[in-house]
């Protein structure tokens, strides 16, 4: 599996216990979705204060959420890559998400991950349509990647 024009970068600053392989599961996403590798990732995992902030910041009022995307939208002048955006996950909000769901963290975190990804590909869940449109590509892409979560968070 080529994915030397893929570049993802993980931002885990309190040294989260995280999963490895997020290089090849967004290598996985954008695969499924036919786009092409040459993109750039960052997944940054935080906290529920930095959360709050950000979705005052962005949204303007204070909330948690399990994760955030941010569509870049540029190009590197140097690679001629795209740099697709970030995704923030927040850690603490996951950890409790993940128990309260009876669901193995790691599993969790990579379900944002695809999550966060879709978003970052133009996907949204504000309609049913669009939310079934969405849901059904995350599902396809769950199962290809053996992802196994007990319940979906809502």
């Amino acid at each position: 599996m080529n994915q030397t024009n893929l570049e993802v970068s993980v931002i885990n600053e309190e040294n989260y216990k995280i999963p490895n392989g997020f290089v090849s599961l967004i290598h996985s996403i954008l695969t499924h979705e036919n786009e092409s590798l040459d993109k750039i990732v960052t997944i940054t995992f935080i906290d529920e204060d930095e959360m709050k902030q950000l979705f005052s910041k962005y949204y303007g009022y204070t909330h948690s959420t399990d994760v955030l995307s941010f569509e870049a939208g540029e190009v590197d002048p140097e690679s001629g890559k795209e740099i697709l955006g970030d995704i923030v996950i927040c850690y603490t909000f996951v950890e409790n998400q993940s128990l309260t769901l009876g669901n193995d963290l790691f599993e969790e975190i990579k379900l944002l991950v695809v999550h966060g990804m879709l978003h970052l590909l133009g996907y949204d869940h504000m309609t049913e349509d669009q939310k079934s449109v969405m849901w059904k590509s995350q599902n396809e892409i769950l199962t290809v990647n053996r992802i196994r979560l007990n319940q979906l968070p809502e």
